[in-house]
Protein backbone atom coordinates (compact mmCIF):
# COMPACT_ATOMS: atom_id res chain seq x y z
CA UNK A 1 0.00 0.00 0.00
CA UNK A 2 1.53 3.33 -1.00
CA UNK A 3 2.50 5.60 1.85
CA UNK A 4 1.61 9.21 2.41
CA UNK A 5 3.06 11.77 0.01
CA UNK A 6 5.94 13.67 1.66
CA UNK A 7 5.03 16.98 3.27
CA UNK A 8 8.00 18.91 1.81
CA UNK A 9 8.33 18.74 -1.97
CA UNK A 10 11.80 19.33 -3.44
CA UNK A 11 12.33 21.28 -6.66
CA UNK A 12 15.88 22.07 -7.81
CA UNK A 13 17.31 24.35 -10.46
CA UNK A 14 19.72 23.04 -13.09
CA UNK A 15 22.66 24.57 -11.24
CA UNK A 16 21.62 22.94 -7.97
CA UNK A 17 21.16 19.57 -9.67
CA UNK A 18 24.62 19.83 -11.19
CA UNK A 19 26.26 20.78 -7.88
CA UNK A 20 24.48 18.11 -5.85
CA UNK A 21 25.18 15.43 -8.47
CA UNK A 22 28.88 16.27 -8.31
CA UNK A 23 28.77 16.02 -4.51
CA UNK A 24 26.80 12.76 -4.51
CA UNK A 25 29.55 10.90 -6.42
CA UNK A 26 32.51 12.52 -4.65
CA UNK A 27 35.15 10.25 -3.11
CA UNK A 28 36.74 13.00 -1.03
CA UNK A 29 33.71 14.70 0.54
CA UNK A 30 32.41 13.65 3.95
CA UNK A 31 30.08 10.65 3.86
CA UNK A 32 27.29 12.61 5.55
CA UNK A 33 27.43 15.34 2.87
CA UNK A 34 27.28 12.74 0.08
CA UNK A 35 24.29 11.07 1.75
CA UNK A 36 22.39 14.35 2.09
CA UNK A 37 22.99 15.20 -1.58
CA UNK A 38 21.61 11.82 -2.63
CA UNK A 39 18.50 12.31 -0.45
CA UNK A 40 17.69 15.69 -2.02
CA UNK A 41 18.38 14.43 -5.55
CA UNK A 42 16.10 11.42 -5.06
CA UNK A 43 13.35 13.67 -3.74
CA UNK A 44 13.74 15.98 -6.74
CA UNK A 45 13.91 13.32 -9.45
CA UNK A 46 11.13 11.17 -7.92
CA UNK A 47 8.55 13.46 -6.30
CA UNK A 48 6.10 10.53 -6.09
CA UNK A 49 8.44 8.55 -3.81
CA UNK A 50 7.66 8.38 -0.14
CA UNK A 51 10.29 9.11 2.51
CA UNK A 52 10.46 5.40 3.20
CA UNK A 53 11.31 4.67 -0.44
CA UNK A 54 13.98 7.41 -0.48
CA UNK A 55 15.50 6.04 2.74
CA UNK A 56 15.64 2.55 1.27
CA UNK A 57 17.21 3.84 -1.96
CA UNK A 58 19.88 5.92 -0.19
CA UNK A 59 20.50 3.41 2.60
CA UNK A 60 19.73 5.57 5.63
CA UNK A 61 17.07 5.97 8.30
CA UNK A 62 13.61 7.39 7.75
CA UNK A 63 14.19 10.20 10.25
CA UNK A 64 17.32 11.23 8.35
CA UNK A 65 15.30 11.69 5.14
CA UNK A 66 12.62 13.68 6.96
CA UNK A 67 15.23 15.91 8.62
CA UNK A 68 17.08 16.88 5.44
CA UNK A 69 13.98 17.29 3.30
CA UNK A 70 12.72 19.70 5.92
CA UNK A 71 16.11 21.46 6.19
CA UNK A 72 16.35 21.94 2.40
CA UNK A 73 12.76 23.10 2.04
CA UNK A 74 12.96 25.61 4.88
CA UNK A 75 16.60 26.76 4.77
CA UNK A 76 17.80 25.80 1.29
CA UNK A 77 21.03 24.18 2.46
CA UNK A 78 22.59 20.98 3.70
CA UNK A 79 25.05 22.40 6.23
CA UNK A 80 25.07 20.90 9.70
CA UNK A 81 24.25 23.24 12.55
CA UNK A 82 26.66 23.95 15.35
CA UNK A 83 26.19 21.64 18.30
CA UNK A 84 26.26 22.79 21.88
CA UNK A 85 28.40 19.91 23.10
CA UNK A 86 29.21 19.15 26.71
CA UNK A 87 29.55 22.10 29.11
CA UNK A 88 33.07 23.32 29.78
CA UNK A 89 34.72 21.67 32.72
CA UNK A 90 37.14 24.56 33.29
CA UNK A 91 36.32 28.27 32.98
CA UNK A 92 38.35 30.51 30.62
CA UNK A 93 40.21 32.01 33.60
CA UNK A 94 41.72 28.62 34.50
CA UNK A 95 42.85 28.08 30.92
CA UNK A 96 44.46 31.52 30.85
CA UNK A 97 46.26 30.86 34.15
CA UNK A 98 47.61 27.51 32.96
CA UNK A 99 48.76 29.08 29.68
CA UNK A 100 50.54 31.84 31.62
CA UNK A 101 52.16 29.15 33.78
CA UNK A 102 53.48 27.41 30.65
CA UNK A 103 54.95 30.72 29.44
CA UNK A 104 56.98 31.19 32.64
CA UNK A 105 60.24 29.64 33.76
CA UNK A 106 59.91 26.68 36.16
CA UNK A 107 62.51 28.31 38.43
CA UNK A 108 60.03 31.13 39.12
CA UNK A 109 57.89 28.54 40.90
CA UNK A 110 60.69 26.94 42.93
CA UNK A 111 61.25 24.04 40.51
CA UNK A 112 64.68 22.73 39.49
CA UNK A 113 63.69 21.42 36.05
CA UNK A 114 64.35 23.64 33.06
CA UNK A 115 61.41 22.80 30.80
CA UNK A 116 57.73 22.14 31.32
CA UNK A 117 55.78 19.04 30.39
CA UNK A 118 52.04 18.40 30.52
CA UNK A 119 52.42 16.38 33.71
CA UNK A 120 54.59 19.01 35.41
CA UNK A 121 52.19 21.80 34.49
CA UNK A 122 49.25 19.79 35.86
CA UNK A 123 51.08 19.17 39.14
CA UNK A 124 52.08 22.82 39.63
CA UNK A 125 48.59 24.03 38.69
CA UNK A 126 47.17 21.86 41.49
CA UNK A 127 49.91 22.99 43.93
CA UNK A 128 49.11 26.65 43.31
CA UNK A 129 45.37 26.12 43.70
CA UNK A 130 44.52 27.03 40.12
CA UNK A 131 42.49 23.81 39.87
CA UNK A 132 41.75 20.91 42.17
CA UNK A 133 42.52 18.36 39.46
CA UNK A 134 43.39 18.45 35.76
CA UNK A 135 44.84 15.97 33.30
CA UNK A 136 48.05 16.46 31.38
CA UNK A 137 46.17 15.68 28.15
CA UNK A 138 43.85 18.65 28.70
CA UNK A 139 46.80 21.00 29.21
CA UNK A 140 48.57 19.67 26.13
CA UNK A 141 45.40 20.20 24.08
CA UNK A 142 45.12 23.80 25.28
CA UNK A 143 48.75 24.52 24.50
CA UNK A 144 48.47 22.83 21.10
CA UNK A 145 45.60 25.15 20.22
CA UNK A 146 47.70 28.12 21.38
CA UNK A 147 50.78 26.81 19.50
CA UNK A 148 52.86 26.85 22.69
CA UNK A 149 55.50 24.14 23.20
CA UNK A 150 57.31 24.79 26.50
CA UNK A 151 58.97 21.33 26.40
CA UNK A 152 60.98 22.34 23.32
CA UNK A 153 63.79 24.86 23.07
CA UNK A 154 66.22 26.33 20.58
CA UNK A 155 69.34 28.37 21.18
CA UNK A 156 69.70 31.96 20.02
CA UNK A 157 72.30 34.68 20.25
CA UNK A 158 72.04 38.44 20.32
CA UNK A 159 74.91 40.56 19.12
CA UNK A 160 76.40 42.82 21.79
CA UNK A 161 78.24 44.98 19.25
CA UNK A 162 77.16 48.63 19.77
CA UNK A 163 77.89 49.24 16.07
CA UNK A 164 75.86 46.28 14.85
CA UNK A 165 73.75 48.27 12.36
CA UNK A 166 76.74 50.18 10.98
CA UNK A 167 78.77 46.98 10.43
CA UNK A 168 75.98 44.74 9.19
CA UNK A 169 74.48 47.27 6.78
CA UNK A 170 77.30 47.12 4.16
CA UNK A 171 77.32 43.31 4.33
CA UNK A 172 73.58 43.10 3.69
CA UNK A 173 74.00 45.57 0.84
CA UNK A 174 76.57 43.26 -0.75
CA UNK A 175 74.25 40.26 -0.43
CA UNK A 176 71.41 42.15 -2.07
CA UNK A 177 73.55 43.42 -4.95
CA UNK A 178 75.80 40.38 -5.46
CA UNK A 179 74.44 39.63 -8.94
CA UNK A 180 74.78 43.18 -10.37
CA UNK A 181 78.27 43.45 -8.84
CA UNK A 182 79.30 40.16 -10.46
CA UNK A 183 78.27 41.54 -13.85
CA UNK A 184 80.72 44.40 -13.29
CA UNK A 185 83.59 42.11 -12.33
CA UNK A 186 83.14 42.49 -8.56
CA UNK A 187 82.70 39.30 -6.52
CA UNK A 188 81.17 39.04 -3.04
CA UNK A 189 82.91 36.33 -1.03
CA UNK A 190 82.18 35.04 2.48
CA UNK A 191 84.91 33.17 4.33
CA UNK A 192 85.22 31.51 7.72
CA UNK A 193 86.64 28.44 9.45
CA UNK A 194 85.04 25.38 11.03
CA UNK A 195 87.57 24.42 13.70
CA UNK A 196 88.49 21.13 15.33
CA UNK A 197 86.65 18.62 13.15
CA UNK A 198 87.36 15.30 14.86
CA UNK A 199 88.21 12.09 13.00
CA UNK A 200 86.70 9.32 15.10
CA UNK A 201 87.20 5.74 14.00
CA UNK A 202 84.43 3.54 15.34
CA UNK A 203 85.54 0.36 17.08
CA UNK A 204 82.83 -1.61 15.24
CA UNK A 205 81.81 -1.06 11.64
CA UNK A 206 78.89 1.28 10.94
CA UNK A 207 75.93 -0.78 9.74
CA UNK A 208 73.56 0.48 7.02
CA UNK A 209 69.82 0.78 7.49
CA UNK A 210 67.68 -2.35 7.12
CA UNK A 211 63.90 -2.82 7.43
CA UNK A 212 62.94 -1.90 10.97
CA UNK A 213 66.43 -0.56 11.88
CA UNK A 214 68.11 2.82 11.22
CA UNK A 215 71.80 3.24 10.49
CA UNK A 216 73.68 1.83 13.49
CA UNK A 217 76.86 3.49 14.75
CA UNK A 218 79.05 2.08 17.51
CA UNK A 219 79.31 4.26 20.63
CA UNK A 220 82.97 3.47 21.18
CA UNK A 221 85.58 5.10 18.94
CA UNK A 222 89.26 5.95 18.69
CA UNK A 223 90.40 9.52 18.20
CA UNK A 224 92.49 9.89 15.05
CA UNK A 225 93.17 13.62 15.20
CA UNK A 226 91.40 16.77 14.08
CA UNK A 227 91.39 19.17 11.12
CA UNK A 228 90.50 22.82 10.65
CA UNK A 229 88.28 23.52 7.66
CA UNK A 230 88.54 26.88 5.88
CA UNK A 231 85.90 27.72 3.30
CA UNK A 232 85.04 30.61 0.99
CA UNK A 233 81.65 31.04 -0.69
CA UNK A 234 81.02 33.14 -3.79
CA UNK A 235 77.63 34.66 -3.01
CA UNK A 236 76.52 35.35 -6.59
CA UNK A 237 77.27 31.90 -8.00
CA UNK A 238 77.19 29.58 -4.97
CA UNK A 239 80.65 28.21 -5.83
CA UNK A 240 82.88 27.24 -2.88
CA UNK A 241 86.60 27.00 -2.27
CA UNK A 242 87.73 24.93 0.72
CA UNK A 243 90.79 23.31 2.24
CA UNK A 244 91.81 21.68 5.52
CA UNK A 245 94.77 22.44 7.77
CA UNK A 246 96.25 20.87 10.86
CA UNK A 247 96.19 24.15 12.79
CA UNK A 248 93.99 27.21 13.10
CA UNK A 249 96.19 30.28 13.08
CA UNK A 250 96.85 33.40 11.03
CA UNK A 251 99.61 31.69 9.02
CA UNK A 252 97.20 28.98 7.89
CA UNK A 253 94.55 31.56 7.06
CA UNK A 254 97.05 33.46 4.93
CA UNK A 255 97.91 30.26 3.09
CA UNK A 256 94.22 29.62 2.47
CA UNK A 257 93.67 33.14 1.12
CA UNK A 258 96.75 32.82 -1.10
CA UNK A 259 95.26 29.68 -2.64
CA UNK A 260 91.87 31.40 -3.00
CA UNK A 261 93.35 34.44 -4.76
CA UNK A 262 95.20 32.16 -7.18
CA UNK A 263 92.17 29.99 -7.93
CA UNK A 264 89.86 30.28 -10.91
CA UNK A 265 87.21 31.93 -8.75
CA UNK A 266 89.22 35.14 -8.67
CA UNK A 267 90.39 35.18 -12.27
CA UNK A 268 89.35 38.31 -14.17
CA UNK A 269 88.04 40.15 -11.12
CA UNK A 270 88.30 43.87 -10.62
CA UNK A 271 87.24 43.87 -6.95
CA UNK A 272 86.86 41.09 -4.36
CA UNK A 273 84.54 42.03 -1.49
CA UNK A 274 85.75 39.76 1.33
CA UNK A 275 83.34 39.24 4.23
CA UNK A 276 84.78 37.58 7.34
CA UNK A 277 84.54 37.24 11.09
CA UNK A 278 86.66 39.51 13.25
CA UNK A 279 88.12 36.74 15.42
CA UNK A 280 91.74 35.97 16.20
CA UNK A 281 92.40 33.71 13.20
CA UNK A 282 91.80 36.34 10.46
CA UNK A 283 93.74 38.96 12.47
CA UNK A 284 92.08 41.93 10.72
CA UNK A 285 94.74 44.44 11.81
CA UNK A 286 97.49 42.45 10.10
CA UNK A 287 95.42 41.17 7.19
CA UNK A 288 94.99 44.45 5.30
CA UNK A 289 98.72 45.16 5.20
CA UNK A 290 99.54 41.61 4.16
CA UNK A 291 97.02 41.67 1.29
CA UNK A 292 98.33 45.05 0.09
CA UNK A 293 101.83 43.60 -0.04
CA UNK A 294 100.70 40.80 -2.39
CA UNK A 295 100.25 43.24 -5.30
CA UNK A 296 97.24 41.36 -6.66
CA UNK A 297 95.68 42.11 -10.05
CA UNK A 298 92.41 42.98 -8.31
CA UNK A 299 91.40 45.06 -5.32
CA UNK A 300 90.41 43.32 -2.07
CA UNK A 301 87.97 45.11 0.21
CA UNK A 302 87.50 43.61 3.66
CA UNK A 303 84.21 43.74 5.59
CA UNK A 304 84.19 42.66 9.22
CA UNK A 305 81.04 41.19 10.72
CA UNK A 306 79.66 42.51 14.03
CA UNK A 307 80.69 40.73 17.21
CA UNK A 308 78.64 37.59 17.91
CA UNK A 309 76.91 37.81 14.52
CA UNK A 310 78.39 34.90 12.63
CA UNK A 311 74.84 34.06 11.48
CA UNK A 312 75.25 36.95 9.02
CA UNK A 313 77.98 34.98 7.25
CA UNK A 314 76.45 32.90 4.44
CA UNK A 315 79.30 30.39 4.59
CA UNK A 316 77.88 29.22 7.93
CA UNK A 317 75.01 27.71 5.94
CA UNK A 318 77.56 25.70 3.97
CA UNK A 319 79.11 24.51 7.24
CA UNK A 320 75.66 23.42 8.39
CA UNK A 321 75.27 21.33 5.22
CA UNK A 322 78.71 19.81 5.75
CA UNK A 323 77.81 18.89 9.32
CA UNK A 324 74.59 17.14 8.29
CA UNK A 325 75.83 15.47 5.10
CA UNK A 326 79.40 14.45 5.95
CA UNK A 327 80.20 14.70 9.65
CA UNK A 328 77.16 13.00 11.22
CA UNK A 329 77.70 10.25 12.09
CA UNK A 330 81.42 10.86 12.50
CA UNK A 331 83.29 7.75 11.33
CA UNK A 332 86.72 8.34 9.76
CA UNK A 333 89.73 6.06 10.00
CA UNK A 334 92.19 8.99 9.83
CA UNK A 335 92.47 12.69 9.18
CA UNK A 336 93.48 11.81 5.62
CA UNK A 337 90.15 10.04 5.11
CA UNK A 338 88.35 13.00 6.69
CA UNK A 339 90.17 15.43 4.40
CA UNK A 340 89.43 13.35 1.28
CA UNK A 341 85.72 13.08 2.06
CA UNK A 342 85.43 16.81 2.70
CA UNK A 343 87.16 17.69 -0.56
CA UNK A 344 84.94 15.25 -2.49
CA UNK A 345 81.89 16.83 -0.94
CA UNK A 346 82.90 20.36 -1.95
CA UNK A 347 83.70 19.12 -5.45
CA UNK A 348 80.15 17.74 -5.69
CA UNK A 349 78.71 21.04 -4.44
CA UNK A 350 80.58 22.92 -7.16
CA UNK A 351 79.19 20.65 -9.87
CA UNK A 352 75.70 22.06 -9.23
CA UNK A 353 76.21 25.32 -7.32
CA UNK A 354 73.16 27.08 -5.94
CA UNK A 355 73.31 30.64 -4.60
CA UNK A 356 71.78 30.97 -1.14
CA UNK A 357 68.39 32.67 -1.12
CA UNK A 358 69.08 35.32 1.49
CA UNK A 359 65.94 36.97 2.90
CA UNK A 360 67.33 39.01 5.80
CA UNK A 361 67.49 42.50 4.29
CA UNK A 362 68.89 45.76 5.57
CA UNK A 363 65.38 47.15 5.99
CA UNK A 364 64.46 44.24 8.30
CA UNK A 365 67.63 44.74 10.32
CA UNK A 366 67.12 48.48 10.64
CA UNK A 367 63.50 48.04 11.72
CA UNK A 368 64.64 45.84 14.62
CA UNK A 369 67.98 47.32 15.68
CA UNK A 370 68.23 50.82 14.23
CA UNK A 371 66.95 54.14 15.47
CA UNK A 372 64.00 55.71 13.57
CA UNK A 373 66.30 58.04 11.61
CA UNK A 374 68.60 55.13 10.81
CA UNK A 375 65.68 53.11 9.47
CA UNK A 376 64.74 55.85 7.03
CA UNK A 377 68.34 56.25 5.91
CA UNK A 378 69.04 52.54 5.37
CA UNK A 379 65.71 51.75 3.75
CA UNK A 380 66.25 54.50 1.16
Amino acid sequence: MPGLRPKYAISLSETQVRQLTHLSVSYTAAYGAVQRARIVLCAHHHPEWTNTRVAREVGCGLDTVRKWRHRWATQGGLETLARRGAPRQFPPLVRAQVTALACSNPSEHGKVWKRWSGEKLAAVAVEQGIVTAISAATIRRWLREEKIKPWRYHSWQKSTDPQFVEKAGPVLDLYENAQPLAARGEAVCCTDEKPSIQARERVDATLPAVPGQPVRVADRYKRRGALQLFCALMVATGLTFADCYARKCFADFKQFLTELFASGLCQGLRVLHLIMDTGQTPAPKQLSGWIAALELSFEVRIYGLPTYASWLDQVEIIFSKVQRDVLVPNDFASTIALHNDLMKYFAELNQQPKPIRWTYTKAKMAAKFGAPETVAELAA
